[in-house]
């Protein structure tokens, strides 16, 4: 009998110690090439990194969202605009009496202002810049940044951030509401730009360095100590406007009144959206008119086309004035105006908060922060579909094509008729009006005050000629505006 250590058997497999490798190609593949880091002359003295402030000049692209794939059965109901019981007027006063659920009016104060309140709630396809610019002193841009920053705040929650972004330094940290013991500052943040732009940073660090309003958005204020000989240029303001806009939706940037000044350029150019406060005097008008013709030449005409102009009738103000702006400010290409009411509070100089403004000035503010959130929603879009330019030079302007501010003077009186001459015949065709200027409607009746217009205004707009290509706009008088009534301060509760 053969010993079996003679067979000559295969080796015993153990399954256990098996490991499962995959087919390996007969070709190994390429490695993928690693990404070029950025080798732009770009500078970088805080350490935020250079891909960082190269990434907030660079247009993002849009994403695709997959559809919900429900329809609109609900879309009405989610609408509050309507379906909610009124809490204004006389229907909002039998509702809390007698626990009634009447609706408001469609066409009421009280419904225009919760469709502001949902424009001002809608979801933005990105973050979002608005300065607050005119190179007037004293036009009123730090109360601006402030109220549309605490009305963004209080209706979209955290993520809104007002920023000073003078070079010396402005008034933003002493006008807004003081929350915190420690004045944190600009200087701060830039201090520690490099680890607030860290990957292992938190998202509540940067909050440390913010002042919490008490309507959810936040102050940054500048430093206004005289012993720093260094004041914001362009290399700051890019530092900081690269760490906010990381943990923050919203920028609101307070300007100062110099155009040539590097923080100045830096917040033009960065901006989605231009807000212009105008109080109604004549040397304002003339210093944002030069602003935006300025802007304009300079290849930033989506800008002042996009431009909110907020008009506020001063004390003492001429009436007159409004309409000779409008009609110089249309001809720079400004499509958007809107009244603002005079608010004491504003010209003080003390601290603003929302409970210090009136009731007419809540509304007008709440509008004022639908308009801007519209535009910046368009401007959002087309800043990432690559539409808008940056920097094209327009064609010079002489200064005999300048339009100067001239109060306007009433139409002299028809000369009379003799009695002897037969009546002219009426022509076939109005008459043309001259080349330079076509004469339009009173652009003043239309400004809005209430966030929707109203059927009246559309209704008495004039429609074109369709019939005959060289139909020319005849003056038309002004139809009476019907304006929408601030509701009576026994039924008016903004902070319910």
């Amino acid at each position: 009998m053969a010993d079996i250590a003679d067979y000559n058997h295969e080796p015993t497999i153990d399954p256990r110690r098996l490991r499962l490798r995959p087919n390996r190609p007969a070709v190994e593949p390429e490695p993928a090439p690693a990404p070029e880091p950025v080798t732009e002359d770009i500078a970088d003295p805080y350490g935020v990194g250079v891909d960082a402030l190269a990434a907030v000049d660079e247009p993002i692209a849009p994403t695709a969202m997959p559809s919900t794939g429900h329809g609109a059965l609900f879309d009405e109901a989610a609408s509050p605009a309507l379906s909610q019981p009124a809490q204004w007027g006389w229907r909002g006063r039998i509702n809390a009496a007698l626990g009634t659920k009447l609706a408001p009016k469609a066409a009421s104060a009280e419904t225009g202002h919760r469709a502001a309140v949902e424009a001002i709630q809608r979801t933005l396809p990105g973050s979002g810049t608005v300065a607050v610019v005119n190179t007037k002193g004293g036009a009123g841009k730090t109360p601006t940044s402030i109220a549309l920053a605490a009305m963004l705040g209080k209706h979209r929650g955290r993520g809104v951030v007002a920023v000073d972004m003078s070079e010396a330094g402005g008034t933003l940290g002493i006008r807004a509401a003081r929350t915190a013991p420690i004045e944190r500052t600009v200087w701060d943040v830039l201090d520690n730009a490099s680890r607030l732009m860290s990957a292992d940073v938190e998202a509540g660090e940067l909050a440390a360095y913010l002042r919490l309003q008490p309507t959810h958005d936040e102050i940054l204020a500048g430093d206004t100590d005289s012993s720093y000989d260094d004041m914001l240029g362009e290399d700051e303001c890019a530092a900081l406007g690269a760490v906010l806009r990381r943990h923050r939706d919203l920028l609101i940037i307070d300007t100062a009144t110099t155009p040539q000044a590097g923080a100045w350029q830096w917040a033009v150019r960065h901006a989605d959206v231009l807000v212009v406060p105008l109080p109604m005097r004549r040397d304002m008008a003339q210093h944002a008119y030069a602003m935006l013709d300025g802007l304009r030449k300079r290849g930033f005409e989506h800008l002042v086309r996009s431009a909110i102009v907020l008009l506020c009738a001063t004390p003492g103000s001429d009436p007159n004035l409004e309409t000779a702006i409008v009609d110089e400010f249309d001809s720079l290409g400004v499509q958007t105006y809107v009244r603002v009411p005079f608010e004491p509070v504003f010209a003080t100089g003390e601290r603003i908060t929302l409970e210090a403004l009136s009731q007419s000035s809540i509304i007008a503010w709440t509008n004022v922060a639908a308009m801007v959130t519209d535009a910046l929603a368009e401007a959002i879009v087309e800043r990432q579909a690559g539409l808008r330019q940056q920097g094209v030079p327009a064609p010079p302007t002489f200064a005999a094509d300048v339009p100067s501010f001239v109060a306007p003077q009433p139409a002299p009186a028809p000369e009379s008729v003799p009695a002897a001459e037969p009546p002219p015949a009426p022509a076939a065709e109005p008459a043309a009006a001259p080349a330079d200027r076509v004469p339009e409607t009173d652009p003043a009746r239309d400004l809005p005050l209430d966030y929707r217009p109203t059927a009246e205004a559309a209704e008495a707009a004039p429609e074109p000629d369709a019939s005959s290509e060289s139909a020319v706009e005849v003056h038309q008088p002004p139809a009476p505006a019907r304006r929408p009534q601030p509701p009576k301060p026994s039924s008016f509760d903004p902070y319910a």
